[in-house]
């Protein structure tokens, strides 16, 4: 045997021996290395709650029982003063068919704007912020004397039988305005910030005015009774007036801060009614042959329909249960009668000391008369809340 390829052949099998199990190593390393690693599992992202407007809008309690008090001050400008002047002139000039001497009535003083104290009260319950019902009671009141601007003043022309004159015609002394609202909301969110819906109250009213008269008349060498001064020195009458309506409207909220809420209402103000006025009226008359007081009686009633708008708008801000609200009222209407009737009655002759209505108040039924009523308020308030977890 050729001894030189026996060692390589040895030396062949030996490389290999040799090298084997550095083979499987190196195989085994690979597949170790080449192993997937399990992925671990990956954390979902939470996506952030997405909340409807009325979650935003309130977010609080289920149910809430507020109370409110409050008191402000306000301004009138009285029906019961400005029908008299355009009523008292017509008045004046229908009576010239029968009585061609009788003087004129003309006005040449108005009404101006009347100081008013206003006070209020209300009881609301509210369902998640969406439907309300609310029980409310406000009270307007006014008192005046001479030296306040509560009058309304006629100049009466010289004619055959009078001198001319100047004299008072109505004087309101006190007044008093009684409204009850039972008021049912609903208010849907439009965005996360502003809601708005309809409101329906149903609405009592009640006035109450204390009046005077102030008349003068003088007459002439040649009227029958000649050089006769005729006076109105005393005596007052209430004039009364009971009405109600169902009254539709438009009710939106505006919550600019968790803590601070705008709210404004207006309603479509339609309410009818009753209206008395009873009283009496002390008369002087004077002249070189007499001088004595007599009494007379006015006496009217009828039908009465007050139409107009009633807007009311507040700013409220709470702390926890409390809330302090200020807000103003805003009341224009336009008063006018389906009937008038009534008279003076008295022994002194009408036409001596008065221009009112005889009979039938064709002239206070004639136009629709302005009564307006602008009142600021602030009232403070207490609610209670009540949710699934209990009654805060």
């Amino acid at each position: 045997m050729n001894l030189k390829l026996y060692f390589k052949t040895i030396s062949v099998f030996v490389f290999s021996f040799l090298l084997y199990p550095a083979i499987l190593f190196s195989e085994e390393l690979k597949t170790n290395t080449t192993t997937e690693i399990p992925k671990q599992p990956s954390v979902a992202k939470e996506e952030p709650v997405k909340l409807t407007p009325m979650d935003k809008y309130e977010g609080v309690f289920e149910h809430r029982l507020q109370f409110r008090m409050g008191i402000g001050f306000g301004k009138l400008s009285p029906a019961i003063l400005n029908e008299t002047g355009p009523a008292w002139f017509l008045n004046s000039i229908m009576r010239q068919a029968n009585e061609p001497t009788a003087p004129l009535a003309i006005p040449y003083k108005i009404t101006k704007d009347l100081d008013t104290i206003p006070q209020y009260r209300d009881i609301t319950y509210g369902w998640k912020n969406k439907f309300e019902i609310q029980y409310a009671e406000d009270r307007t009141i006014g008192k005046y004397d001479r030296d306040k601007p509560a009058s309304n003043n006629f100049f009466s022309p010289r004619t055959n039988n009078y001198w001319a004159s100047a004299f008072e015609g109505n004087r309101l002394l006190r007044f008093e305005g009684e409204s009850q609202h039972f008021r049912f909301s609903y208010t849907h969110p439009i965005t996360d910030r502003f809601m708005i819906g309809p409101s329906i109250n149903f609405h009592r009213y009640t006035e109450k005015n204390k009046i005077s008269y102030g008349s003068y008349s003088t007459s002439r060498p040649e009227a029958p009774v000649p050089d006769k001064a005729t006076w109105s020195i005393g005596g007052d009458a209430n004039a009364e007036y009971s009405m109600k309506g169902i009254l539709p409207g438009i009710y939106t909220k505006v919550k600019l801060k968790d803590w601070w809420e705008v709210r404004g209402r207006i309603e479509l103000l339609d309410r009818k009614g009753d209206f008395s006025v009873l009283g009496s009226q002390i008369i002087q008359e004077t002249s070189q042959s007499m001088n004595a007081l007599t009494a007379v009686l006015p006496a009217y009633g009828g039908k009465v329909h007050d139409k107009g708008t009633l807007l009311q708008i507040e700013s409220s801000f709470r702390y926890c249960r409390f809330s302090l609200d200020i807000g103003m009222i805003r009341q224009d209407v336009q008063r006018k009668y389906s009937t008038y009737l009534g008279d003076t009655v008295g022994s002194v002759a009408k036409v001596d000391y008065s221009a009112r209505s005889i009979g039938v108040g064709f002239s206070e039924m004639s136009s629709s008369i302005k009564h307006t009523v602008t009142e600021f308020y602030i009232m403070p308030g207490v609610s209670f809340m009540y949710d699934q977890d209990g009654i805060y």
